[in-house]
């Protein structure tokens, strides 16, 4: 083999095509194994034994403490990292890692905060309590609000998508990034109902939004009850849109003290997904389902989206936004 090497002029590619052709009854040897027979004849003189050394598979009190002061220090070090320090196996720093309830916790995105954000999300939260202490129905009367981009190369969860199969199926799906197309759709859920979709193209402007307040959301809540339009909040997030001053002189003449934005009577705090059902339950259950299947076109996306809004439940919707204060 060394032969072999210096002949194809220490290429282990080359090596390895060379020797597989010059003896095809053996294994072909790999482009490594060229490279450590070298190593280990520059290093000790002889030829690897063949035999992997096993590490040692020790759970003792030494190895216990040096395992754990070796995570203290880095929470995120490797297991084989410390294994490989320590001289001993991997499989004995899992155990010690298991026997002393240590458990490797994956990372999470979170919206990012400025330094005075929590001050706001706290204000933002009391009022809401004092608001619930005064009308336990309170959370059923507000209209949640949100925009959200759908588009052909969605995302998909594949931690959720199986193909059950007695052989592997090779189950592939295309991604075409060069070619690209969106809608934007609009959503609200108040109590448990289900406002929309509305689709819209373009970008979302002040003028826009007034427009739709105006003239389309009436229409979308024909078929709430009465009596749940009558006492109804409306919020909304930061978007510049919401905040124009044509929208907030409509907001203060229609809902008076009964509407929520960044500039609002009751202020929306701004970076806070996690206080909203649109953020941190309705677009993953919408993008998890329209993207499960590659959509066609545009008209087949939007169906797609509509199907998705169609499949949820009046139990569901009602559960989701009395939670959001437990």
């Amino acid at each position: 083999m060394l032969k072999v090497f210096y002949e194809s002029g220490r290429s282990t590619l080359k090596a390895s095509r060379q020797y597989f052709q010059q003896f095809p009854e053996r294994k072909q040897p790999s482009r490594v194994t060229f490279s450590n027979i070298e190593k280990k004849l520059r290093k000790t003189g002889s030829f690897p034994s063949g035999i992997k050394q096993q590490k040692a598979n020790v759970i003792d009190e030494e190895h216990t403490v040096n395992v754990l002061a070796a995570f203290s220090n880095d929470p995120h070090a490797s297991v084989r990292s410390v294994a490989k320090e320590m001289d001993i196996s991997h499989t004995s720093v899992h155990r010690i890692l298991k026997k002393n309830d240590l458990h490797p916790y994956k990372l999470h995105y979170v919206q990012g905060l400025k330094p005075s954000d929590p001050d706001r999300r706290l204000q933002y939260i009391s009022k809401m309590i004092c608001l619930h202490d005064h009308d336990k129905n309170i959370l059923k009367k507000i209209l949640w609000t949100d925009e959200s981009c759908f588009n052909n190369n969605g995302i998909v969860n594949r931690h959720n998508s199986h193909y059950w199969n007695g052989s592997n199926p090779f189950w592939t799906r295309e991604s075409n990034a060069q070619v690209r197309w969106s809608t934007n759709v609009w959503c609200g859920m108040i109590s448990g109902y289900l406002i929309g979709p509305y689709f819209y193209t373009g970008t979302l402007t002040g003028e826009r939004y007034l427009d739709f307040l105006t003239n389309t959301l009436p229409i979308l809540l024909e078929n709430i009850p009465l009596n749940v339009r009558e006492n109804m909040w409306l919020q909304q997030d930061g978007a510049p849109p919401h905040n124009a001053n044509i929208v907030r002189d409509y907001l203060n003449r229609h809902f008076q003290l009964r509407w929520m934005g960044t500039k609002g009577p009751l202020n929306w705090p701004p970076r806070s997904p996690d206080l909203t059902p649109l953020d941190f339950f309705l677009w993953g259950y919408l993008k998890d389902k329209v993207y499960f299947q590659q959509s066609t076109s545009l008209d087949h996306l939007k169906q797609r989206i509509t199907e998705a809004c169609n499949s949820l439940t009046f139990e569901m919707l009602e559960s989701v936004t009395t939670g959001i204060l437990e």
